[in-house]
């Protein structure tokens, strides 16, 4: 029986083929990201606050850590937009010195897990048997836990902090994408175009580097936009429960603990911060579903 090899690239050909493939489909993609309705949503709600926390201190505010007695529990107003807590602090600058802080832990949470995420699930995936078995123990021993009780234990022994708090969560974060990782690469390892690669006798690592990693970026992008929104509120949580940011530090999660005591008499401390988590948690996620519809070929609009 003869083969029909008509449609078979060259073993000139063949390693590029993916490659080229995937840049295609990246350029068709940031066009149908940005004109996803989700994606522009996210931007409508995401623009203005990056915009006020970047031009903060040009503001005509107080310091988030300036008190004024003379301005006690005062309701929101011009002056104060977001009201002023109980030592007089205005709530707004409070609010965006602390949206600097969810940002900061959100994106550094999506970027150490997902690279650390990459590295691990693609080692294990492509390998398989003693690193796969390996990494897949302590994943599973990982996974076990829920992820805030796991965040809040490892925060008792690191510590609190921006970068405890920021290793904490990224490290039970960490797990979830080794594992989509791995899947990815599985099944990745016999599809048409990595034959075609080994065929020419193609490095390991050029073929992990050029063929299997680029081909997982698009979902794990997905992963990352939904990691940092869990990870705003994860970190947001932690510091309502006074092992995150401490005070004097201002952030999302003690200025709602703060005004927790007075939310009959002073409600906007507490709940104008927690909108404002909430306008965050949100757009992530629009965005995460603007990512998975530009970059997947089978979505349409």
């Amino acid at each position: 029986m003869t083969q029909d090899t008509t449609n078979v690239p060259n073993r000139a050909e063949a390693p590029g083929l993916a490659i080229r493939a995937a840049g295609g489909l990246h350029r068709m993609g940031q066009g149908r990201f940005l004109a996803n309705r989700k994606t522009r949503l996210a931007l409508v709600i995401l623009v203005p606050i990056l915009a006020l926390t970047a031009f903060a201190p040009l503001l005509p505010l107080q310091g988030p850590l300036e008190t004024n007695l003379g301005a006690m529990m005062q309701p929101p107003s011009l002056e104060h937009p977001f009201g002023t807590d109980r030592m007089g602090r205005d709530i707004l600058a409070r609010t965006l010195a602390g949206v600097q802080i969810s940002l900061l832990v959100g994106l550094s949470v999506a970027v150490l897990a997902m690279v650390a995420g990459i590295v691990l699930g693609t080692l294990a995936g492509f390998f398989g048997g003693f690193v796969d078995r390996a990494v897949m123990s302590i994943v599973d021993i990982f996974l076990a836990f829920p992820s805030l009780l796991l965040a809040i234990g490892l925060v008792a022994v690191m510590g609190t902090g921006v970068i405890p708090v920021i290793m904490a969560i990224a490290l039970a974060d960490v797990p979830r994408f080794i594992r989509l990782q791995r899947s990815l690469v599985l099944s990745l390892r016999s599809r048409a175009f990595i034959d075609a690669a080994r065929t020419v006798d193609a490095p390991q690592a050029w073929l992990m580097r050029r063929h299997i990693v680029p081909n997982t970026v698009a979902p794990m992008l997905v992963a990352a936009s939904i990691a940092a929104a869990n990870a705003i509120l994860v970190e947001a949580s932690l510091s309502f429960l006074g092992l995150g940011i401490m005070p004097p530090v201002p952030s999302l999660g003690n200025i709602i603990r703060d005004g927790q005591t007075y939310l009959e008499q002073a409600w906007w401390i507490s709940t104008l911060p927690g909108l404002v988590i909430l306008a965050i948690a949100i757009s992530f996620h629009f965005l995460s579903d603007g990512v998975r519809e530009a970059l997947d070929p089978r979505s349409r609009q």
